[in-house]
């Protein structure tokens, strides 16, 4: 400790001293050396080191006026220290700290890597492996039970043997005959640096007559499907998610502004052994969920409520608490059971289990995994849309989407996406997002249905797809990833082949914006920075967009960077849509797969209404707009949001299509595609659709593609 001694402040003299050091913290190595450190006065001080400490010496502790001193300081054979460095000047009464920080040689470690454990109801030691290098006297232990007029049961005679790892105490019987009871005791320490760690043991006692219950299997359990388990089951398996990742469940949009973002920490997922069948558990609270990934499990089920949901069937668990967990050993993923599928193996079985999809690609070769509209999310403080679905599909045609949260950090840092193929890994699920599929069930509870199964990854490192476009299993036929419009007609920006016109030659398609900026967004990033662009390069692989206006305010926007065009977009005379038409040859191409991707939004303007909802993909080898054309697929078209009144089926960004082209196209000089509207129907700014079309609204294509497996 370091007193400083007062007297009576002599202003005028104040005025004109000065003391100071010229930086106020300092970090050092383990290893023994010197430091020097800069003062400003303007007259005379003295340097004090707190008498309690023994490793920092001072050659010389009586200065005067700008100078610097010499600190020598001993290696450090333990834990990272500290010490406060005092410069104190009598005549002016001034003084200044400097902090010097030491690295130690040793970092501490405190882990139970069995974070849950059990007794006996007829009570005695409790005994569990306990990895640390801290002695127990230095460490703070605290009994927390689950509520404070809880008559306490653990005894305080807690121990540690260093050569057995083993950390013990005892606790007293459980008298109670039917009831179980929990507690935690939880260690902590803090280093030198005020560091701390922490490592929590809970611990769950049998009753009276010792019992925790009867183990179930999966199937067992999935009974119970609409009540509360009242039985004293449990159920043993696998942890596949990991508690604090931003990434792990669903954030549903409670409103057109609000999300719940605590689902998302609340969500657990926990397998079979075998992987065959999954739980999604849902904690009380997000503190409950203390799962760690490819941790073994035992989970007490009393008391918890069982939901199933139908088309597809999956199974959810609720008011888990960490008190639950009878046993959690540490794992590691090699003791997860391996499930390798195509998409169209997938079954329900499948969902809320971690799964490897073989043979898959990011077939829209241009933005990050969340194309969004960073205003309306939570990079500026806005809760109107929590995730986006990316499109994939795989080698057998099959398609699906990849769920990306806002708050994921990687989902937009400025890299692209890998154009080749490979795999994606994560868990099976199945969600809803009413931004790209609205009024299309007949309840509004299943609205926003986009696909029976999708997968949401939980690190980047599941995503082990190769970058490079001629590596994967699929070839481009051509490709439109940003306007290249000559004449009113786009042209393609992959090779030569076709074109993109519209349906009437009345109409000339232009250039608008989408939000394919790969990042980094936000406030703090502003402007075209990224040497990348959005991920579209030139041939010499530079970015295609240099536009000075891109990003201009953290939100992603890219200028230039889609096809539209302004329309009424139905044709009263000939009752029926309008829209775009694609040509292009398949001369000479064999193929078992033929699909075409693209992605579209509605750019409604001020009133948010007049834009066309439905429309439908269909082939002709003429043509005619006048003549017979073949459907192939039905799709809607969101509106892009107004601020002023965002409604929960609008969509901050482009919404990704596949479609599955028949193979009767293949082998034709020319062969046409027109993505046309359907149904004359529209928004009134505040329903889905619900008017006839009677204004010219613009649509754009941010990006369209037709490929064909090699």
């Amino acid at each position: 400790m370091i007193v400083f001694a007062c007297k009576k402040d002599d202003a005028e003299y104040l005025r004109f001293s000065e003391l100071g050091a010229a930086k106020k913290e300092y970090t050092i190595p383990a290893t023994a050396g010197q430091l020097e450190v800069n003062v400003l006065s303007s007259g005379n001080f003295e340097v004090m080191l707190p008498a309690e400490q023994e490793w920092l010496k001072l050659n010389s502790n009586k200065m005067k006026g700008d100078t610097s001193f010499m600190l020598d300081y001993e290696a450090n054979d333990g834990f990272p220290r500290k010490s406060l460095v005092a410069l104190y000047a009598p005549e002016s009464e001034r003084y200044d700290t400097v902090m010097v920080k030491q690295s130690g040689a040793v970092q501490p470690a405190l882990n139970f890597p069995t974070l849950n454990t059990t007794v006996l109801g007829d009570g005695g030691q409790v005994v569990g492996k306990l990895n640390t290098n801290i002695p127990l006297e230095d460490i703070t232990i605290a009994v927390v039970y689950p509520s404070p007029d809880v008559e306490p049961w653990v005894n305080t005679d807690f121990a540690y043997d260093k050569s057995t790892e083993n950390f013990s105490f005892t606790v007293k019987p459980n008298t109670s005959q039917t009831e179980l009871r929990s507690v935690q005791i939880r260690l902590s320490y803090k280093d030198g640096w005020d560091m701390e760690q922490v490592s929590t043991l809970y611990l769950l006692q049998a009753n009276a007559q010792n019992m925790f219950g009867t183990q179930a299997d999966f199937p067992e359990i999935r009974i119970w499907a609409g009540e509360k388990i009242t039985s004293d089951l449990f159920i043993e398996g696998h942890v596949v998610s990991e508690a604090g990742n931003p990434n792990v469940g669903d954030v549903p949009q409670t409103t057109p502004t609000k999300i719940n973002y605590a689902e998302n920490d609340r969500t657990v997922y926990v397998q079979s052994e075998d992987g065959r069948y999954g739980f999604r558990i849902l904690t009380s609270t997000p503190a409950d969920n203390i799962f760690k990934r490819y941790s073994k499990v035992q989970i007490l089920l009393k008391g918890v409520g069982v939901e199933r949901e139908s088309n597809p069937n999956r199974y959810t668990l609720t008011g888990v608490t960490s008190m639950m967990v009878m046993k959690q050993e540490e794992g590691s993923a090699a003791q997860i059971a391996v499930k390798q599928k195509y998409v169209g193996d997938l079954t329900d079985d499948d969902i809320y289990t971690f799964v490897t999809l073989k043979d898959v690609e990011f077939p829209i070769r241009k933005g990050s995994f969340t194309p969004i509209n960073e205003g309306y999310s939570t990079l500026f403080s806005a809760d109107r849309i929590g995730k986006y679905p990316l499109l994939m599909r795989d080698k057998n045609g099959d398609d699906f989407f990849t769920l990306t949260n806002t708050r994921t950090t990687y989902r937009r840092d400025g890299s692209m996406l890998p154009a080749g193929s490979g795999t994606i890994s994560g868990i099976i699920v199945h969600e809803k997002f009413t931004r790209f599929e609205y009024q299309d069930a007949a309840s509004e509870q299943d609205y926003g249905n986009i696909g029976r199964y999708q997968i949401r990854h939980l690190a980047k490192e599941d995503i082990k797809i190769s970058t490079a476009l001629n590596s994967g299993f699929s070839e481009l036929l051509t490709e439109y990833q940003y306007p290249n419009i000559v004449n009113g007609i786009a042209l393609p920006t992959f090779g030569n082949n076709g074109s993109i016109s519209f349906s009437t030659n009345t109409v000339n398609l232009s250039r608008s914006s989408d939000n394919s900026y790969l990042g980094p967004v936000g406030k703090e990033n502003i402007g075209n920075t990224n040497q990348y662009g959005n991920g579209v390069l030139t041939s010499a692989g530079s970015k295609q967009n240099t536009e000075a206006t891109t990003n201009s305010d953290g939100k992603g926007a890219v200028t230039n960077a889609t096809i539209v065009a302004n329309n009424t977009w139905w044709n009263y005379e000939k009752d029926r849509g309008e829209g775009f038409v694609v040509d292009f040859s398949t001369l000479g191409i064999n193929t078992n797969q033929l699909s075409m991707q693209f992605t579209v939004n509605n750019h409604v303007g001020g009133t948010g209404k007049g834009a066309p909802r439905y429309w439908k993909v269909e082939w002709s080898e003429h043509g005619n707009m006048d003549g017979a054309w073949t459907k192939i697929k039905s799709y809607t078209v969101p509106d892009a949001p107004l601020w002023a009144n965002t409604n929960i089926h609008q969509l901050p960004g482009y919404k990704n299509i596949n479609v599955k082209l028949p193979l009767a196209l293949l082998g034709k000089e020319k062969v046409y595609l027109r993505l046309v509207v359907e149904r004359n129907l529209a928004s009134d700014g505040n329903s889905y659709a619900s008017e006839p079309l009677s204004v010219a609204t613009t649509t754009g294509i941010g990006y369209l593609a037709i490929r064909y497996n090699k």
